[in-house]
């Protein structure tokens, strides 16, 4: 192996081919070990094994099949790239938020899948109409947590309908959505986010343009950083608002590190307040170590602030303009944010699934170049703060370490704040093990994520259809109610949605939480419609067994009393599209 790696640059270099063989072997154990664990020692199929199973698994193959055909033609400069100035990044940057902004349209069929994201939404749409909540309507206060199943915040929850997470990100939807398509909202931070990434880049390597190259061209190959702005998940501002923060710091100067605050202050408002803290806090270790007491002391004081405002100010004013906590406890507080944290770790603790879905939603060379990141890493600089991956190592490995169960998620999301700070490694790694400008593994990895991103994406979009199919029919329905009947279906109580984030006509509702007398009622006083495995199956809706015999009655009554009626697919508007509809049999 040594001899295919002569020439590139003396003993502390590393070859390209021993950087695929080494990564791609690396990459192969824990592919294997995720399958052992998961797969065939597993109890039960979670949906991120599922995800990895119909995702992941076949796309880290056919990665890992490229990396090690490739391997002997890795070495080399390939092709010449001018200086990353910000005439040739911005606009690459920019179509890649255009390319977000449409896949939201054509891969996700304008269709948001997990109740995360419907959550952000809807509170997207009262905050535009300048709410802090939807107000009940009298006639459904009855049966409002049929209509709102979960992730709803329980402060006047008796008369108002509040999303469960922060604001920010909801709020940031709203404004775009002002301005004509909240669907932006997500492209445009990620414009953001890769903006800040290259600020940062170039910060740190001001003399290596090629590692300036490497760690943007990781960053855009991301196939989890721009799927993930195709939807109304906060984890893309948690990105952006990351690297700006970052590049403010590095910048210095009071001016930079006020504006950092008030970045981390908003970032914490985005979903969940914990997420900021743990990425701000390696580097204000850093700053410590560093002897840079008041800049420390000043950024120990904004995480003290954020959960004054976000912990403890925000939940006490919603208690003032809505009320009291109804129906469900309230978890906003400190202890059960950090109770909650360590329940979810002992009990449903997946690191494998959850860093396989990352390592196989980004580019297949950024984990085993950040990993040189932090082996080029000298300790003794870095125990005096003079070496800025000591933070960026460490807060990757609490946004690994904290490898929760997700449930939804393109990649795994739970890390996603995170990305940057791993191509930001891998920039480190190339510029200390590799010679200037001997980028041709760099294309490989490209054209090798390429494929993947690919296969991801269509097997992304395969998976949503059916849910979008299923919405768009419930949505078309002339009938005052439609009742989900979601036994049968995976996830199919995420359909209990509104019309863009506001109920209405139909007001969808989830069976399951209903009584037998709700249900003679809405029967009585509604035109009222049935969605159940009849109509989700034939879709294409995954399957999922569901054993319920208080819903047998439920049904077995409405059948009895001619309240059974399935939601109908909407007519053909015109003659062509009835005949498409029949097949062009006639």
């Amino acid at each position: 192996m040594g001899g295919r790696d002569q020439g590139t640059g003396g003993p502390s270099r590393i070859g390209a081919f021993t950087l695929f063989q080494v990564g791609g072997l690396g990459l192969a154990f824990w592919l294997i070990a995720t399958f052992l664990w998961h797969i065939t020692f597993g109890q039960g199929a979670s949906l991120p094994v599922i995800l990895f199973l119909d995702q992941d698994f076949p796309a880290l193959l056919i990665a890992l099949l490229l990396l090690a055909l490739a391997m002997p033609f890795a070495e080399g400069k390939g092709f010449g790239l001018p200086a990353p100035r910000s005439r040739i990044i911005i606009p690459l940057v920019v179509v890649f938020g255009l390319v977000a902004w449409a896949g939201h349209y054509l891969l996700f069929q304008n269709y948001a899948i997990s109740r995360d994201e419907e959550v952000a939404r809807f509170a997207a749409a009262y905050i535009r109409e300048g709410l802090f909540a939807r107000p009940i309507p009298a006639e459904w206060e009855g049966y409002r947590r049929a209509i709102m199943p979960e992730f709803f915040s329980p402060f006047g929850a008796a008369d108002y309908w509040t999303a469960a997470y922060l604001p920010v990100n909801s709020a940031i939807q709203a404004l775009f959505w002002k301005l004509g398509d909240p669907n932006v909202a997500g492209p445009a931070l990620l414009v953001a986010g890769l903006i800040a990434l290259w600020r940062v880049a170039l910060h740190l390597f001001p003399d290596r343009p090629d590692a300036v190259w490497v760690t943007m061209l990781l960053g855009l190959s991301s196939t989890q950083l721009w799927i993930t702005a195709m939807t109304p998940y906060a984890m893309t501002g948690h990105f952006a608002l990351n690297m700006v923060w970052l590049a403010l710091v590095l910048r210095g100067g009071w001016l930079s590190h006020l504006v950092a605050g008030l970045v981390a202050l908003v970032a914490a408002g985005l979903h969940q307040w914990h997420f900021p803290p743990i990425f701000i806090a390696p580097f204000i270790l850093w700053m410590l170590l560093g002897r840079r007491w008041a800049v420390a002391a000043f950024h120990i004081l904004i995480l003290i602030l954020i959960v004054i405002v976000w912990a403890k100010l925000w939940p006490g004013f919603l208690t003032h303009v809505l009320g009291p906590p109804m129906d469900v406890r309230p978890a906003a507080g400190v202890a059960d944010k950090v109770g909650s944290l360590f329940e979810r770790l002992g009990d449903r603790w997946q690191p494998l699934v959850n860093l396989t879905r990352f390592i196989a939603w980004n580019n297949i060379l950024m984990v085993p170049l950040a990993v040189l990141g932090v082996a080029a890493m000298r300790w003794r600089r870095a125990l005096k703060g003079q070496e800025i991956a000591l933070p960026l190592a460490l807060g990757c490995l609490a946004g690994c370490g904290l490898a929760l169960a997700q449930g939804y998620g393109w990649g795994y999301r739970y890390a996603h704040g995170f990305i940057g700070p791993f191509c930001l490694l891998a920039g480190l790694g190339w510029a200390r093990f590799r010679p200037a400008g001997m980028m041709r593994p760099i294309f490989i990895a490209l054209a090798i994520t390429l494929v993947t991103a690919g296969f991801l994406a269509w097997r992304t979009h395969l998976f949503v259809a059916p849910y979008a199919a299923s919405h768009r029919m419930i949505d078309a329905s002339k009938a005052d109610v439609v009742l989900v009947d979601p036994r049968g279906g995976l996830f199919v109580t995420d359909l209990v949605r509104g019309r863009n984030g506001v109920p209405g006509r139909p007001m969808v509702m989830n069976l399951g939480m209903l009584t037998l007398d709700q249900v003679d009622k809405l029967c009585a006083d509604y035109v009222v419609e049935l969605f159940d495995r009849a109509e989700f199956r034939p879709l294409g809706v995954p399957l999922a067994r569901w054993k319920l015999g208080r819903m047998d009655a439920l049904r077995a009554h409405m059948k009895v009393v001619g309240c059974d009626k399935p939601v109908q697919p909407p007519l053909p508007a015109t003659l062509e599209d009835a005949f498409k509809a029949a097949g062009d049999v006639l």
